[in-house]
């Protein structure tokens, strides 16, 4: 599915060209993925590997902006990758007790939105190498200009719903016309969620072990 087919699909299916509608529906959309992708956890709004240059006694670092959720910092030295495990600031403080204490770093905690704190502060051995992080970020969103998605491509009926859902919340629909398609979207969130598992977690030599979370 395109974006001129999602955006001319919701005014059939609505049967209005009214213009104050369609001047919503890149936020319908907008809104309607922001959903997806926080019912999922899709690969697709994965980024790997991500590297972050460390600095010999510099205690912060700065990851990128689109940062969603952090899923895990590596220190790689001489190709040797090394998990640092993530707590919180009071922790780093009293493990070194100063920050100025050097060393090769094994926890990480939040600084602030952007900043992340190691500890030990990086030595000059540890500069020598760079962080990795995988995370979580948001893809680019349907438009215009972005004519297709994966969700559009792979999910176009979650994308779909997701996206009358929101046209239905501001026309001020009746309730159970609401709760309808509520029930259409929650049916084809659970098929991606079905897929996106055993696309994660099976093959043909491993044990199918799906579990179907509540969304």
């Amino acid at each position: 599915m395109t974006y001129a087919e999602l955006v001319q699909r919701l005014q059939d299916w609505w049967e209005s060209s009214e213009t104050t509608l369609v001047a919503e529906i890149d936020t319908f959309i907008e809104h309607a993925e922001k959903r997806i992708y926080r019912s999922v956890d899709l690969n697709t709004a994965r980024s790997e590997d991500e590297t972050i240059v460390i600095t010999d006694s510099q205690a912060t670092v700065t990851i990128p902006t689109d940062v969603i959720v952090l899923q895990s910092v590596q220190l790689i030295i001489s190709n040797a990758r090394t998990p640092l495990l993530q707590k919180d600031r009071s922790f780093l403080d009293l493990y070194t007790g100063d920050r100025t204490t050097t060393g090769t770093p094994k926890y990480y905690a939040w600084y602030d939105d952007t900043t992340l704190l190691l500890a030990p502060t990086p030595n000059t051995a540890a500069a020598a190498g760079t962080l990795a992080i995988t995370y979580t970020t948001r893809p680019a969103q349907l438009s215009g200009a972005q004519t297709t998605t994966w969700l559009s491509l792979n999910a176009p009926d979650v994308l779909f719903y997701a996206c009358m859902l929101e046209l239905l919340t501001f026309q001020k629909a009746e309730a159970d016309t609401i709760a309808d398609y509520t029930a259409k979207y929650q049916q084809s969130l659970q098929g991606l969620v079905l897929e996106e598992n055993l696309r994660n977690r099976t093959d043909e030599y491993r044990e199918r072990d799906i579990k179907m979370g509540e969304q």
